[in-house]
């Protein structure tokens, strides 16, 4: 599938994110904006070989700059902007594999290969997380410092 209809997907992910958080109408394009241009910076980074993890923290990070801008710019709340618009880059099939991994593990009995799988899956799932909420913290500690950096 091209990047174009798994960008318009992410999309139609993040409109029923903005209506199920019932934000007003104006949000919407500026949340249709960051997802488009996160998730496509996170695709094209993964369909060039960079690591999951890595491509998240840069499509996360830059859809938390474009949010901290329009929210400076037009005077809207950042945090409605950023989170429905990076719930895209969730790691859901990493974190299913796990799950279903350790329900395989109960079920069948310990397997050291079934472990190894589980634990693979699952720590993809963990960096992906945490690659995802440093991406996201990054633009606020910039901007909405109260002290100076230096």
């Amino acid at each position: 599938m091209g990047l174009f209809y798994e960008v318009i997907l992410a999309c139609t992910i993040t409109l029923g994110w903005c209506l199920m958080f019932t934000l007003p109408s104006r949000y919407l394009t500026y949340c249709m904006v960051m997802t488009a241009l996160g998730f496509g910076t996170k695709t094209l980074m993964v369909n060039h070989g960079v690591h999951l993890a890595v491509a998240t923290f840069f499509g996360s990070m830059l859809a938390s700059f474009l949010g901290v801008w329009f929210a400076q710019r037009f005077r809207l709340p950042p945090k409605a902007l950023i989170v429905p618009s990076v719930i895209c880059l969730m790691p859901g099939i990493a974190a299913y594999k796990a799950m279903v991994s350790m329900v395989q593990i109960g079920y069948f009995g310990f397997n050291m290969e079934l472990f190894v799988i589980m634990m693979s899956h699952f720590f993809d799932a963990i960096f992906v997380i945490s690659a995802l909420v440093l991406g996201l913290s990054i633009p606020g500690i910039l901007f909405y410092r109260r002290k100076p950096i230096v």
